[in-house]
Parts: structure tokens; sequence; C-alpha cells
């Protein structure tokens, strides 16, 4: 490594056509080379209006999106094509061009969304919906006597239109994809109680809703039932899912759910803190709000708002690694493709950091917008990536 840069020459030679990928606080994609394709990181910013572009190999923001305010995350297309960016103010999904960083079209959603993911197998996009919806897409049918449903909502990737919404249990708080991508699974908001679901499981085949999971064996403030955060996967060698990892609200803690079964395997749970170290403020019930399982599958890495830190675990022995004191609020995170290094959203500060994960250092500090929280990783082939520069020259006019 050089400088702050991800070492790209270090890199052994992979043979074989490599296909662009994306993350957003889900698997990041394993390459053993960086040969014939480039690597950003999408930064968004959920208290602002533009959304940043950032090259690992230099640190740097290199381009701008302007627009997609208020935004819940943006993540990456299946064709390397476009950006989609959940639009929280204006209850859209948006798309960007990946290499122009221009608006190619806004999709109209059912309500406001929360995280988009993308399954690239079934070429859908599924929006979180955050608030009961009235005005559902085709699917479901509004009782006019009864509660508003709760949705995921369903794009066709082809045509950029809202194909089906999907009814679920209780207003979704986040989407993810399994990493097979045979699977959708949804957390969703709002107190639980046994027997209710605060993970839905929904096949990309037919859209529907075919299981739900609890969080449950742990007592806190009287609760034995929670309501779920940000999730991430363990995938057997075969591709198939593993393990589903699990933050809750206001909990310093992380499930791990065999993922056939849905029982506890086991908890990870950080050191304990002196007070004093404690982040109170403006952590909005999320004390761990971030999850990622490296592309090598060695270890999971946990965000904690509460502590100002990242946390991690050995896979899969689940052995505690170390922590880097981030600063107030740790927020999402997202690995390089070669495990080499983390970035997190440093929500309280308005930066993105670089973190050596052998080292357990900070290599990097990076200048985010308003509020930064979701962060992605991309892959692109080089004749999809922006110049270096867009955008900026009208931020700073």
């Amino acid at each position: 490594m050089t400088g702050s840069s991800i070492g790209r020459l270090s890199l052994t030679a992979l043979a074989g056509v490599l296909i662009a990928v994306s993350a957003s606080a889900q698997a990041v994609k394993k390459l053993d080379s960086y040969d014939g394709v480039e690597v950003r990181l999408l930064q968004s910013n959920n208290a602002g209006t533009v959304q940043h572009i950032i090259d690992p190999e230099i640190n740097e923001v290199v381009g701008i999106i302007h627009g997609c305010p208020n935004p819940h995350n943006v993540t990456l297309g299946p064709d390397s094509n476009n950006y989609y960016c959940a639009n929280e103010l204006e209850e859209t999904v948006d798309v960007f061009d990946t290499k122009s960083l221009e608006l190619v079209t806004q999709i109209p959603l059912s309500a406001r969304p929360n995280k988009v993911a993308i399954n690239k197998k079934h070429r859908k996009a599924y929006v979180a919906i955050a608030r009961r919806s009235a005005n559902p897409g085709p699917g479901v049918t509004v009782d006019p006597n009864g509660r508003f449903p709760s949705l995921v909502d369903v794009i066709d990737i082809d045509t950029h239109t809202l194909v089906k919404s999907i009814e679920v249990f209780s207003v979704v708080h986040n989407v993810f994809v399994t990493p097979d991508e045979n699977h959708v699974v949804a957390g969703l908001r709002g107190s639980v109680e046994s027997g209710q679901p605060t993970i839905q499981v929904i096949d990309p085949v037919t859209d529907t809703v075919v299981r739900g999971l609890e969080l449950t064996g742990y007592e806190q403030y009287g609760r034995t039932h929670h309501e779920v955060r940000p999730m991430a996967f363990l995938a057997n060698e075969d591709g198939s899912t593993k393990w589903l990892f699990a933050q809750a609200t206001a909990i310093n803690r992380i499930w791990v759910l065999d993922w056939e079964t849905g029982e506890n395997v086991d908890f990870l749970v950080p050191p304990a803190l002196p007070l004093w170290e404690k982040n109170a403020d403006g952590i909005q019930t999320g004390d761990m709000h971030g999850l990622e399982v490296l592309p090598d599958k060695s270890a999971v890495w946990a965000s904690s708002r509460l502590d100002s830190r990242i946390y991690g675990w050995s896979l899969p022995d689940l052995s505690f690694i170390g922590s880097v004191i981030v600063g107030p609020s740790a927020n999402w995170m997202t690995a390089t493709p070669d495990s080499k290094y983390m970035y997190v959203a440093v929500s309280g500060a308005d930066h993105t950091l670089a973190i050596d994960l052998a080292k357990q250092q900070i290599v990097g500090k990076i200048k985010a917008g308003a509020r930064p929280a979701r962060i992605a990783t991309a892959v692109l082939p080089p004749d999809r990536v922006n110049p270096h520069g867009t955008g900026m020259a009208e931020e700073n006019e």
C-alpha cells in the first residue's frame, strides 16, 4: 500500500471475465484482481442533496451526484449503466447514469422509501417502504375500512416501472438480497410480540412472502422480542446462505441466526466500555447501525453508534478481533473487494473513514456531505466510470 490507496498492484492476476457488482450494507463480491475494472464507493448523504463518488485508490471524491434529496442509499444496477438512489423527500427511486452522473428518470413509489436493493439475477429492484401506503402498486388492494398496508415495492430494471407491491407484516426499515440472490429479506419496523416477525423473506420468483423470522433469546428493557435494524449474510461454499447477522433497535449486540432453521447460533457482544466513553447523542435508538461480512468471508464487522467504534469477529469461529475508534456516530460501512479496507460513514462528523483492517488503523479521511449514512461498494468496467471531477465544478460554484 502506498499512502492511503488500496494498493491494487499487490493483487494477483484474475482469470476470466469480471462482472460488475455492488453492495449496500450487504456482501461485497470477492475479487482477486482489479485488472479491467474500477472500484468506486457510493456515499449517500442523508441530510443533503448531493451524493459522493469516492475512488478508494486515492481516497478522494471524484464525482458528485446532484439530486436525490434526503437519500436513504445509492446502489449499482446489474448492467453498470445506472445508479439507483432511494429519494426519501420526493418518494421516488432516482436513476442516474454511472458515467455522466446525470438523472435518467425518477420512478414513483407507493410512499416514502428507505433502502433500495438490487436483485441482479431477477433484474428487479426492491424498495423498503417506510410508511403505510394508501396508493400501493399492482398486487395490493387497500381496505377502505382497515389500516393501510405495509409494503415492499418491486421495480422492473428493464422498464424502470413499479410492477408490484408486496404486502408485509409491518412497515419496512431495510431490504437485502441473500448471497445467492434466491431471496429478498425485509427488516420490519415497530414493536413485536412473540410469534410476530421482525424479518420476512420474499421469493423473488413469485414476489410473495414465504417465511418470517424473530429476534429473541435476549431480554432488555423488559422486551424479549426485538425490532431489527441492519443485516448481513455469510454464505456457504456453494453460495447458499449459511448465517444471517442482525442488529436490533436500542441493543448493542448482534444476533447470529442459522438461515435454515432461524434459530440463534450465537450473540456477538462488544467489550464493555465505561459510561463516559458512550455516545448517547443522536443515535436514534440505533445503538448498532452497520454490518459487513468481508468478501473473503474471514470476518464480520459491525459499527456501533453508541461506542463510536467498529468491531470485528473472525469467521466462522466468531472470535473477537478488535476495534477501531472512528468517532460519533459510526454508521453503515462497506469493504473493498480484496477485504483489506473498510470504509465507514461517520454521520456525526460528515466524513468517511478508510480503515486498514490488518493494522486496525485509520488510513484515510474523506470529507463527505451532510450526515453521510449508507455507503456501498461498486465495481464497474472502465468505460462506465465517471471522469474524475464530474459534478464537482458545480458544487464549488
